[in-house]
């Protein structure tokens, strides 16, 4: 039995609805009919004296650049939720915002990586209810990156997109609203700046800031041959005497210590290419491969995995936030089908 003034009510009352894309390097948070309410990095800061949090989001992500010997946190890990307290912390302020709208406590769509356990997407759900949502739907990440790549997955002919986050890189082939195949590898951003910083550490004995493995990482991106050299000046702090330095470091350096990880993200897809089945295979070779995610904007990524698998590949308009995109577009479904779990 429907029951007309109770919906309408809540629509009045309640907190709008949410898409949440917690991710292992930034959390992003829509609410509907108020847009972008958070679009943050997902870093907790920790008073080192006391163990209490100091900050989160971007002001963490401030503290932590302007005093490199201070503790962060991030409640993610290979794109899931490593730390339910932590991810908590995270999103209970970003949530508050999102309850000034309304009375009742908002309801959230939130995005995972295909390869999540039951055990990740609980976490993903506790965490969430406990920041302050009254119910949690969980819908796959290509998925929802797709529709905000703005491919129509209503399509009767299959497509392929590769979402390649901080932690982990997700392959789906869509048909018909469907995944009709998955695979998930977690290796991905953040496995390319772990390489350069332990290449930089064992070979200049410095200990480099976060920021600037992930500058040096999009510097150089995916080529794999180059004829000339570059010296880029980074920073980091001595391992040896804990001050900071400053230093230079070749573009051959870093394309050698990015090929291993690089490697392993386009042998990934390329499995996924030759597993298809023959009818499935011909549909992905005619749309070719959409790229999302932060590592869709790697220089030269798109070129070495179109040499890699033969196939056209392209990157979807604003790809970094493909999966928010595509999630707030879903929260009309949801609310339209009341598929929400409580």
């Amino acid at each position: 039995m429907s029951f007309p003034f109770i919906s309408g009510l809540r629509k009045w009352i309640a907190s709008p609805d949410l898409a949440l894309d917690l991710g292992t390097a930034n959390t992003r948070l829509y609410a509907r009919g108020h847009g972008m309410i958070a679009d943050e990095p997902s870093l907790i800061k920790i008073k080192p004296e006391t163990g209490r949090v100091e900050a989160v989001g971007k002001k963490a992500a401030r503290l932590t650049a302007s005093r490199h010997n201070s503790l962060s946190v991030s409640p993610c890990h290979a794109g899931v939720v490593a730390d339910v307290d932590a991810a908590y912390l995270l999103l209970k302020p970003m949530l508050k915002r999102a309850r000034g709208f309304g009375m009742i406590k908002p309801r959230a769509l939130a995005c995972a990586p295909t390869d999540a356990c039951d055990e990740e997407r609980a976490a993903l759900i506790e965490a969430t209810k406990r920041a302050g949502a009254s119910a949690v739907v969980v819908v796959p990440e290509p998925l929802a990156a797709a529709i905000g790549a703005g491919l129509d997955i209503s399509s009767p002919y299959a497509q392929m997109l590769v979402d390649i986050g901080d932690g982990v890189t997700d392959i789906a082939i869509i048909r018909s609203n469907t995944l009709i195949q998955t695979s998930a590898v977690r290796t991905a951003c953040s496995d390319l700046q772990r390489a350069i910083s332990q290449m930089v550490a064992f070979q200049y004995g410095v200990l480099l800031y976060p920021p600037e493995a992930e500058r040096l990482t999009h510097l150089v991106g995916a080529i794999q041959d180059c004829d000339w050299e570059e010296l880029f000046v980074t920073y980091g702090t001595d391992l040896l005497t804990g001050t900071p330095v400053s230093l230079c470091v070749s573009n051959f350096d870093v394309i050698e210590a990015i090929q291993t990880v690089l490697s392993s993200i386009i042998h990934a897809i390329q499995e996924t290419v030759r597993n298809l089945p023959p009818k499935t295979s011909c549909e992905v070779i005619e749309n070719g491969i959409c790229l999302t995610g932060g590592g869709a904007n790697l220089r030269g990524l798109s070129s070495r995995l179109s040499t890699a698998t033969s196939l056209d590949v392209f990157t979807a308009p604003d790809p970094m936030r493909a999966v928010i995109n595509g999630a707030r577009q879903m929260l009309s479904v949801s609310v339209d089908t009341n598929f929400w779990e409580h």
